[in-house]
């Protein structure tokens, strides 16, 4: 009964692409058999085929594609599985990389949390184990006792942050949230290199987060110069030449203090050699850029959806080459537990 149930659904999920195509006749049997075997030899999902447009390219194109299952292996066989999952844990490991002052509350205790909110008045707080900018919270000090309160209310661990003030230029481009920059570092032949860089937006001003989960619109940047190349899109297949609120222009936009942005995360990269492969969301300030927080199995949709250019060019090599011997990182063997990214729902 459940290989029926398996077999319907996936036969269900081929049809669906193909109507997504609207191919029939001969052409819709050459797109059963080209959707089958990406599925098994490049190991694309249907929604992938779909998304990457993998009926126009070469499989010498198309191979190159960060795919989700990739994802999956990036925490095994590239990274320590979970060295990210819990942001004061992972602060706590390069704390001079960071440009802002960070707590961990209850545990800080109340002496040092009213400290901290008088010093910077406004504070950022999230869930420590939180994703997808779920539960962040702006809190702002008025009274010892209401400070008190809020300490006091918290049920889980939550990481207190100093707030962030972006650079101008980002903030013309959306004031409501700190718009960031989602950058991917390798590290190859122990040297560590940026592999592609994606702008980050909120499309309204009700958001405090930038998430593409949650609606935001993305855009390519070039890893040289920081410019972006790409209109903004979200994950619906909207197009945006400007942005819905602020008319600000996706296309030309420079990043401020890009080289800056660059050095720190591969400075800050250098100094983990318990993963080989982050994907680092960066917040660009007026003086530099600070760290928002790090990622050991970065999703792949963002920095390749916008232009539908493959960045996995310089690592899958190394990945397949890690599967195929069964070495993790540091040439260690790697856990047998994977720790899989959370489906969300469409």
């Amino acid at each position: 009964m459940q290989v029926i149930t398996k077999f319907k659904s996936r036969y269900e999920a081929i049809q669906k692409t193909l109507n997504a195509m609207d191919v029939k006749g001969l052409t819709r049997f050459l797109a059963i058999f080209d959707l089958v075997y990406c599925r098994l030899f490049i190991h694309c999902t249907y929604e992938e085929y779909l998304q990457y447009k993998f009926y126009n390219f070469k499989n010498r194109y198309r191979k190159n594609f960060m795919l989700t299952y990739h994802q999956r292996n990036f925490m095994r066989y590239l990274n320590t599985p979970g060295f990210t999952l819990f942001k004061y844990k992972f602060y706590l490991h390069i704390p001079h990389h960071y440009a802002r002052e960070i707590i961990l509350a209850p545990a800080c205790g109340v002496d040092t949390f009213l400290s901290f909110v008088k010093k910077h008045g406004t504070i950022v707080t999230k869930p420590d184990g939180g994703s997808y900018g779920r539960d962040i919270k702006i809190f702002h000090y008025t009274t010892d006792e209401e400070a008190i309160a809020f300490l006091r209310s918290l049920t889980e661990n939550t990481v207190c942050e100093e707030f962030i003030r972006q650079h101008e230029v980002m903030e013309q481009l959306n004031p409501s949230s700190v718009n960031t920059i989602r950058i991917l570092s390798l590290r190859k032949n122990d040297e560590i290199i940026i592999t592609s860089a994606s702008l980050r937006t909120a499309a309204d001003g009700d958001h405090l987060v930038d998430n593409m989960r949650k609606g935001g619109i993305g855009a390519q940047v070039d890893v040289e110069t920081g410019i972006v190349y790409t209109y903004g899109y979200d994950y619906a297949g909207n197009k945006y030449i400007v942005h819905p609120i602020t008319g600000c222009s996706f296309m030309g936009l420079q990043i401020p203090n890009w080289d800056k942005a660059i050095d720190l995360v591969k400075n800050a990269h250098s100094e983990i050699p318990e993963c080989d492969y982050l994907g680092w969301d960066i917040a660009i300030t007026q003086d530099g850029a600070d760290i928002i927080e790090a990622n050991t199995a970065p999703g792949p949709m963002l920095t390749q959806f916008m232009d539908l250019i493959p960045k996995g060019e310089a690592v899958l090599p190394l990945l397949k080459k890690r599967i195929r011997t069964k070495i993790g990182p540091n040439n260690t063997k790697p856990s047998r537990r994977t720790i899989r990214p959370k489906k969300t729902k469409k």
